[in-house]
């Protein structure tokens, strides 16, 4: 067995963090009420055990999820989008 990290935005399962940068990434959920003009993206992070043979093309969206659902650790990052009527993607 090993241990991967999988990372869930929106509707969608990677096995890599989203595009966001780094510095928009918020340390804590307190940040998030200290702005008021602020758009933010949650990205969720899933720590789950597979197989050695575990291939991550090989596995349907629906058993990716699945694995989710059952993952041993989550992890929730928060990502500033938009703040003041700004991008910062």
């Amino acid at each position: 067995m090993k241990t991967i990290h999988l990372f869930q935005f929106k509707n969608s399962i990677s096995r890599k963090i989203p595009f966001f940068k780094e510095e928009c990434r918020l340390d804590n959920l307190n940040d998030l009420m200290v702005y008021d003009l602020m758009t933010t993206e949650k990205v969720t992070e899933f720590i789950v055990e597979v197989h050695d043979d575990f291939i991550f093309e090989d596995t349907t969206r629906e058993d990716l999820f699945s694995m989710c659902k059952n993952a041993k650790e989550m992890i929730e990052h928060y990502f500033v989008t938009t703040m003041n009527d700004y991008d910062v993607i």
